[in-house]
């Protein structure tokens, strides 16, 4: 049956009648007498995710007893600026808390928590994956600069005016991320009462 197949693609190719393989297709640009190969597109819509390099930390604390060392925990975090993410969550002999804070406050809490409970180190994973600056600079400065130099064709046009605003907005914001020294992270923690 494969053999079939491959016979009706050859004779639709016109292979077989030519007796030569035929040519692979090239993405090219016709242009006067020249052939121009094209350069890969720029994503120009590509969106960059917010914020810049997210870490998630998961760490499980072992204490003595919830009712006296919960209180040091949440003091530890609170302590670094850390802010309490979501509601805290309660099963049994467990609670569940989550701050965010920049990664050095986040070093400093867990220095903090180890005069509390007994814990390994925590489990790092980056939620995003790591931005170009350079390609977030070149993409901005070319944008601008055809802004500034096409003024009369974007009044006409409302509508890629607005895009390229909005865009524009985007990468100043994706740059400004960039430019920050701090790197946020999101720190899950299971506190469990040891039995």
């Amino acid at each position: 049956m494969n053999g079939i197949w491959l016979a009706v693609m050859v004779a639709a190719s016109g292979w077989a009648a030519s007796g030569k393989a035929p040519e692979q297709p090239r993405d090219i640009s016709v242009t006067g007498d020249k052939d121009l190969f094209a350069e890969p597109p720029v994503q120009w819509l590509k969106v960059y995710p917010l914020p810049i390099n997210r870490e998630i930390w998961r760490l499980e604390v072992a204490v003595k007893s919830l009712e006296q060392d919960l209180p040091r925990v949440r003091a530890a975090f609170s302590k670094e600026g850390a802010a309490l993410v979501g509601a805290e969550e309660a099963s049994g002999k467990t609670r569940r808390l989550s701050y965010r804070c920049p990664k050095e406050s986040a070093k400093r809490a867990l220095a903090g928590l180890r005069m509390v409970g007994a814990f390994g180190e925590p489990a790092v994973r980056q939620l995003v994956e790591p931005v170009s600056r350079a390609e977030v600079r070149s993409r901005l400065q070319a944008l601008e600069a055809d802004k500034a130099g096409h003024p009369e064709e974007l009044a006409k046009m409302p509508a890629v005016s607005a895009l390229v605003e909005e865009l524009l907005g985007h990468l100043r914001g994706v740059q400004a991320a960039l430019d920050k020294p701090e790197v946020e992270v999101l720190v899950h923690l299971a506190v469990k009462e040891k039995s």
